[in-house]
């Protein structure tokens, strides 16, 4: 089965979009166990930290971020965060994600251009639309 790592803009874009969007198909293509996604410690805090912004009230109630977190807590492969982060993105603050794909041999799934557009070799790195074409 395919593992994935999906950054934190598609997964919030997910919960706040349209239903037909490409994120929001890439969560239900997870609900329907078509592929494992692969969270850590520090995704997870990330997106928590994104759906509590004040822009996102009007998308999403916080109970609903909570059960959408726990969720992840839950249902998704926890992998530890990886001790070691090597600078391959233009942003270094999105190297951790490249860092957990590599760990969790999984392709990772982005709509941030630094993380899209770098050379990584060793991993897969998706748009969602690409990813779901890869699920097709």
């Amino acid at each position: 089965m395919t593992r994935a790592v999906v950054d934190s803009s598609v997964l919030v874009s997910a919960l706040i979009a349209r239903r037909d969007t490409p994120p929001s198909q890439v969560l239900r293509a997870w609900a329907r166990e078509r592929f494992e996604l692969v969270v850590s410690p520090r995704l997870i805090s990330e997106v928590a930290g994104v759906l509590a912004r004040p822009k996102f009230e009007p998308y999403l109630r916080p109970d609903e971020a909570s059960d959408f977190l726990d969720m992840l807590r839950s249902d998704a492969v926890v992998h530890p965060d990886p001790a070691v982060v090597e600078r391959v993105t233009r942003d270094p603050g999105d190297d951790y994600l490249v860092a957990l794909a590599r760990a969790a041999q999984a392709v990772l799934v982005s709509s941030d251009r630094d993380v899209l557009e770098a050379d990584i070799g060793d991993i897969e790195v998706l748009s969602a639309r690409e990813f779901l074409d890869r699920l097709a």
